[in-house]
C-alpha cells in the first residue's frame, strides 16, 4: 500500500478510540488496520496503524484469533488444520485444538433438498462483531482523522453469498457523494490521488484477502469484505 501523510487535526488522535483513556497517561502501541492476523504474508508494505492504549489491543488477541480460525474453517468446512487454506487458520488451529473443538461444535451438517449433506457454522457472533467493529473503529481515524464515538448505530455481517443480487449491487455500490473528507485527511488524499483504490471506490488492502470503503456524510459508514466472503458494514451517526 501507498504511504499516506495525514495532516488532519491530532487533537483527535489524543485518545484510544475503543476506552477513550488519554494515550499520554497510559501505555501505548501502534494497532494494525485491519488486523494482520486477517492477512496473508507477506503483509503489504504500509499497512496502516493507529496509537490505541496497550490494555485495549491485548484485549482484542483472542477474538481476532477465533475470527480468523473461524472464518478458515468456514471457507473450507471444517476446523481440521490439515485442510485450512489460509495459512494463520492453519497454524492456529494446529497448535490451539481447544479452539478447534468449539469451532468443530458450531458446525452443522444438514441435507439439501436433493439428500446432499449441507455444512454449515453458528459463529460466536458476539466475538466476530468486536473484531469488526474493532477494525471499521480504526478505518474511521486513520482514512477521516476522526474518532467514532459511542456504539454503532447498524452493524450487518453477512456472507456474500447468502444476500440477494440487488443487495450485493447495492453493497458493492461505493458512493463517497459530494461531500469531501476533512482537508489534510488520508481519505481525502485517496479521493484526489485514487491512492490504493480500484475504479469502484474500494481501497485493496490485499486483493481476494481484504478491501473496504469508508464513506463520510451525516454518517461514519465502513464497509469490508474478506476473503470475497464475508461483506460487513458499520455505521456510526456524526
Amino acid at each position: 500500500m501507498k504511504g499516506l501523510l495525514d495532516f488532519a487535526d491530532e487533537r483527535h488522535k489524543a485518545w484510544c478510540i475503543h476506552c477513550g483513556a488519554v494515550l499520554a497517561n497510559v501505555e501505548t502501541n501502534l494497532d494494525h488496520i485491519p488486523s494482520k492476523s486477517i492477512l496473508d504474508r507477506p503483509f503489504p508494505e504500509n499497512l496502516p496503524t493507529i496509537r490505541i492504549c496497550r490494555s485495549c489491543n491485548t484485549s482484542f488477541s483472542n477474538d481476532e484469533e477465533y475470527f480468523t480460525a473461524f472464518l478458515g474453517s468456514v471457507l473450507v468446512g471444517t476446523a481440521d488444520p490439515d485442510h485450512q487454506v489460509v495459512e494463520r487458520a492453519e497454524k492456529t488451529l494446529s497448535k490451539n485444538f481447544r479452539l478447534q473443538d468449539e469451532i468443530e461444535a458450531q458446525l452443522r451438517v444438514e441435507e439439501d433438498v436433493d439428500g446432499n449433506d449441507q455444512v454449515t457454522f453458528v459463529p460466536d457472533i458476539d466475538r466476530i462483531r468486536n473484531v469488526v467493529i474493532k477494525n471499521a473503529r480504526g478505518h474511521v481515524l486513520f482514512e477521516h482523522g476522526q474518532p467514532a464515538r459511542g456504539e454503532p448505530a447498524h452493524i450487518a455481517i453477512e456472507p456474500l453469498q447468502i444476500l440477494t443480487p440487488e443487495a450485493v449491487r447495492s453493497f458493492e455500490m461505493i458512493d463517497y457523494g459530494p461531500r469531501w473528507p476533512e482537508v489534510g485527511s488520508r481519505l481525502m488524499s485517496r479521493l484526489v490521488s485514487g491512492a490504493d483504490m480500484g475504479a469502484d471506490g474500494w481501497v485493496i488492502v490485499q486483493p481476494n484477502v481484504y478491501r473496504f470503503a469508508v464513506v463520510v456524510n451525516s454518517q461514519f459508514v465502513v464497509r469490508t469484505v474478506i476473503r470475497e466472503y464475508l461483506a460487513t458494514e458499520v455505521v456510526w451517526d456524526r
